[in-house]
């Protein structure tokens, strides 16, 4: 993996524990994505579902 790849999927897992809130439709993932993640690293839904499962140990 790259230390690109890595870094970015870290950003997108801190924004998403600052943001989600389990239950609550107006912060679930998909909010998250579109109000943060999208105008900031400019990533696809999926992608920022697929840095959410990487392990960034």
């Amino acid at each position: 993996m790259f230390a690109s790849t890595l870094f970015r999927a870290c950003q997108a897992q801190k924004i998403a524990a600052e943001h989600y809130e389990s239950g609550n439709q107006a912060k679930c993932y998909k909010a998250v994505w579109r109000r943060f993640i999208l105008p900031e690293m400019g990533i696809s839904y999926r992608t920022f579902l697929d840095y959410l499962k990487m392990k960034v140990d």
